[in-house]
């Protein structure tokens, strides 16, 4: 063998050496890293979830606990956001810190600071109809429910009325002395310790007062847990569990709301420490090796370091990490899938968040409308009237639909949603969806033209087809003025059956082209809103004609009109 045969099997044999060795190091250590993360992040999550319970619990609201967040987050290093059970953000540890908000963890982990109800006793179904006659008099004094011999029923009512009242008397407190921090000194029953109620006895009194004179309350408590219990066939089994149910349900009224807990690692967290070991590994292989060994080795690694910081960044959440991938060999190759991966779950990542956006910013408007105008009916501001029923009626119309069509079009996204299928005669069925349409059609003035000629079989399932065409022909109805036109056309062209429906309506630009199957998108949002469209039956309608193998094609001119194409595969002869 010679010796230059000898050095290029030397530098082949160190540089695959060095190849292998510098992978195995690095994916332990990432591996290392990354199962040591998430045990961190697993050990602080339940310090993190007792000091934000406690605040709550404490405080009866969430207002200061920012303070209390940015600690948490400067003592473990974890990126902390917390949320109300309808996505809203209370508090953003990055927010706090000026910085832009990261990524956290898709799953949540619930806060709730409500207390909890003290195991009841032996509960004693003849005594508990007394107490809706007997309040108590001193929520911080002797137990009054020794009168009805300790009904558990009274017991519990007298402990949701103690931490309303100490919530109060400790307002009470903090607003006469600014140096007092407006927090229960105790975080279970009674919540306010005897030296606090002998020191502040005007706070106390005003907090028992405000809560004992509360009658109406008072009874509501009472009423759910009377209705709880009225089924006397398991009244006995029941009473236990409407204890605690009817406990929460009072205290709920004056706790801070329950919210979500989210974490995820901090921007610009050191990594360093993962990439030292390997290249001191790779720096002993190097001494050993010749300059051009090392030198090849160091070039062929540093792909390898890349897509591994970049995997241990993916992982942290930082969906947005690419590799450089230049060239075609098997690195290069490697590089371009991991960029697809993470390309891919970014996309994913994102359809969620905007999904979960646009369903809230969807029954934010129409839930704020209901809720305005029954507080006014509850306070007499707004007379109740026939139309006025009517028009909350159809807002609770919309909301159900929407859910409907939300229901629809994930079970079509995962593959869930049947369809029967069954030779269909398309022409036929276009006829007789026009004609379901006729009469909406003629109330808005608007004509309809129906172009069958002779009978054009596809392989589908009628009810879904049936659900497309009703889509089309709603929407060429919606956005077409009085004395427009639409015209439905079916035909059969080489392999494929061609339904058409052309409208003369308000037409969209070529930038709403590109928008039109997206989820909640609306050409025109006032004449939608108006009329009732959730902005899903074009995203509904595009899955279902995919799903049947076709395709759906739009055209459209402002002021002119939109043409659908939908493309079906016809049957066999």
């Amino acid at each position: 063998m010679s010796f230059r045969l000898r050095i290029f099997m030397l530098v082949i044999g160190v540089a695959v050496t060095a190849i292998g060795a510098t992978a195995w190091l690095t994916l332990s250590l990432a591996s290392r890293q990354y199962e040591n993360s998430q045990l961190d992040a697993n050990k602080r999550r339940t310090e993190i979830i007792d000091a934000v319970q406690r605040f709550g619990l404490l405080h009866g609201a969430w207002p200061g606990l920012d303070v209390v967040v940015a600690d948490l987050s400067q003592r473990t290093g974890l990126h902390i956001q917390l949320r109300t059970e309808t996505g809203d953000i209370v508090v953003d540890s990055d927010t706090i810190e000026s910085r832009v908000s990261g990524v956290v963890q898709a799953a949540a982990v619930g806060v709730d600071p409500r207390p909890v109800l003290p195991r009841p006793g032996k509960i004693d179904a003849g005594i508990e109809t007394k107490f809706r006659t007997i309040m108590p008099t001193d929520l911080f004094g002797p137990d009054p429910t020794d009168r009805v011999n300790g009904s558990p029923a009274a017991m519990m009512v007298r402990k949701v009325a103690q931490y309303r009242a100490a919530l109060v008397m400790v307002r009470c407190v903090a607003a006469d002395d600014p140096s007092q921090d407006a927090a229960l000194p105790l975080a279970e029953t009674p919540y306010i310790t005897p030296a606090e109620l002998a020191r502040y006895p005007a706070c106390r009194k005003q907090a028992e007062a405000k809560v004992l004179n509360d009658s109406y309350w008072l009874l509501d408590i009472w009423d759910q847990y009377h209705n709880c219990t009225r089924d006397g066939e398991v009244q006995a089994e029941r009473r236990p569990g409407c204890l605690y149910s009817t406990f929460t349900y009072g205290v709920t009224t004056s706790s801070a709301v329950p919210l979500q807990l989210y974490l995820g690692a901090k921007p610009g967290t050191d990594i360093t420490q993962l990439g030292r070991p390997a290249a001191l590994g790779l720096f002993g292989l190097v001494v050993v090796a010749l300059v051009g060994t090392a030198l090849i080795a160091r070039r062929v690694s540093r792909p390898v370091a890349r897509i591994t910081e970049a995997s241990r960044q993916l992982a942290d959440g930082r969906l947005d990490v690419r590799v450089p991938a230049r060239g075609t060999s098997e690195l290069a190759r490697l590089s371009a899938s991991f960029n697809a991966m993470a390309e891919a779950v970014q996309r994913s990542e994102e359809r969620q968040r905007r999904l979960v956006a646009d369903v809230a910013h969807e029954l934010r408007t129409p839930l704020s409308n209901l809720r305005g105008y029954l507080e006014g009916l509850q306070d007499g501001v707004v007379e109740p009237s026939k139309e006025l029923f009517a028009s909350l009626h159809e807002e609770t119309l919309l909301q159900r639909r929407i859910l409907d069509d939300l229901q629809v079009l994930a079970l079509a996204e995962a593959g869930d949603l049947k369809y029967t299928k069954s030779p269909v005669d398309l022409a036929d069925l276009a006829a007789g969806g026009v004609t379901a349409h006729r009469a909406v059609a003629a109330e808005a003035g608007v004509a309809f033209t129906v172009d069958t000629p002779a009978p054009v079989i596809v392989e589908a399932d009628a009810d879904r087809l049936r659900q497309v065409l009703g889509n089309l022909l709603t929407n060429a109805i919606r956005y077409t003025d009085r004395e427009g036109h639409v015209l439905v056309r079916v035909r059969a062209h080489d392999t494929e059956a061609i339904l058409t429906v052309q409208d003369t309506g308000v037409g969209m630009t070529a930038s709403d082209l590109t928008r039109v199957f997206d989820r909640f998108w609306r050409a025109d949002p006032a004449r939608q809103r108006a009329t009732g469209g959730t902005g899903l039956g074009l995203t509904i309608a595009h899955r279902i004609v995919t799903d049947h193998g076709g395709r759906i094609e739009v055209t459209s001119k402002p002021h002119l009109g939109t043409t659908f194409t939908v493309h079906l595969p016809l049957s066999p002869p």
